[in-house]
């Protein structure tokens, strides 16, 4: 039997449960308490992936119990993001998830959407919490995102070098209308005409020439962008439609996310951009190999990563009954539902050894 240590750190010290860390914002006046999940549907769900669904689920269960109000969670799946990659003339260009198609003639967001579905329709049947699907493309139409975003081009002289040190680029990415491919880096990139209320941007498919992209408030021409941008754009996004609505919007994200990430990502661009209210996030407890890596896709890390383990299952949850069974996925579902009742369980990370062990419900002190 191996013991377990759980020493107070930061949050732990002024909250006795979760709930409280949204008391300041008065969540009992609100209309309706929105917890946000994202996901990248380019591979198997992981464990990883499971304990964030499963923590927001527990989350939304105690948050509404707290303050007795209306409680749902938003699922923003990223079908926008990296589905293939190449290089041509020197230029790195990628397709998006919805136009990378097998031989069958499924996408790859088609291939994975169902294994997230499954696990989002049984946390809500499991704990009562209504959930709802919201692809990027979708939610990048809706006139908030739109002003959020030709809001951060329009300050772009100062938030360059917050958001992207590397080169002080602001990256808005647009497919090719042909064929698919998108300049990750912007390389091509030119801007046509930049107003407050109206950007037009022209880049150069290798294949097909020049295509421009229209962003306004209003129209629906689609685009993508890269992660501090996408980030800025949803705690924008948030804040303005919280106000509008009279609802309380709170991410839920992974612990990996945490630390200097929303420092530079959200509080110092909302900071210089005049907001007086930051976005409200909580952090999840983030899975760690041996040595203290984030769980991580394959597709990031290389397919040998975590074979030593011998636990298929746990980064491919397509063998995870094989592996753990029904029993396994209640031991976890169980395990997560207690950390969410005390913070100095949940305000931490957890190694995959000890998830195994939770899974095959060995005994730990």
């Amino acid at each position: 039997m191996k013991n377990v240590y759980y020493p107070l750190a930061g949050m732990n010290y002024i909250i006795d449960s979760i709930p409280q860390i949204l008391k300041n914002k008065h969540p009992e006046d609100k209309k309706e308490i929105i917890l946000y999940l994202s996901a990248q549907v380019n591979s198997y769900p992981h464990i990883g992936t499971l304990v964030n669904f499963i923590s927001a689920f527990a989350l939304a269960k105690q948050i509404k119990s707290t303050y007795n109000v209306p409680t749902k969670i938003r699922v923003e799946l990223l079908e926008s993001v990296t589905g293939k990659e190449e290089i041509i003339n020197g230029v790195k260009y990628y397709k998006n998830l919805m136009n990378v198609v097998d031989k069958d003639g499924t996408t790859i967001c088609e291939k994975y959407l169902p294994y997230f579905k499954e696990i989002l329709n049984r946390l809500s049947t499991m704990d009562g919490i209504e959930y709802e699907i919201m692809f990027f493309y979708d939610y990048q139409k809706q006139t908030l995102v739109r002003k959020s975003l030709l809001e951060v081009l329009d300050n772009a002289d100062i938030l360059g070098e917050v958001l992207n040190p590397k080169d002080g680029s602001i990256r808005l990415r647009f497919e090719c209308p042909k064929c698919g491919l998108v300049d990750k880096h912007n390389h091509n990139l030119k801007v046509i005409h930049k107003s407050k209320d109206k950007i037009i941007l022209e880049n150069e498919c290798p294949i097909h020439g020049k295509h421009r992209l229209t962003v306004t408030e209003n129209n629906e021409e689609r685009f993508d962008m890269n992660v501090p941008l996408r980030y800025l754009v949803k705690a924008m996004y948030l804040i303005k439609s919280d106000k509008q609505n009279n609802t309380l919007s709170v991410i839920v994200d992974g612990g990996d996310w945490s630390g200097m990430w929303p420092l530079r990502v959200y509080m110092e661009p909302l900071l210089k951009l005049g907001y007086r209210e930051p976005v409200n996030v909580i952090y999840t407890p983030t899975i760690l190999d041996w040595s203290g890596s984030k769980l991580s896709k394959r597709m990031y890390v290389g397919n040998a990563a975590y074979r030593e383990y011998m636990k298929e299952g746990l980064i491919n949850y397509s063998e995870f009954y094989n592996q753990y069974g029904e029993i396994g996925f209640k031991r976890i579902y169980d395990e997560i539902n207690l950390w969410v009742t005390d913070p100095k369980l949940f305000i931490r990370d957890y190694t995959i050894e000890y998830i195994d062990m939770i899974l095959k419900g060995e005994n730990i002190n």
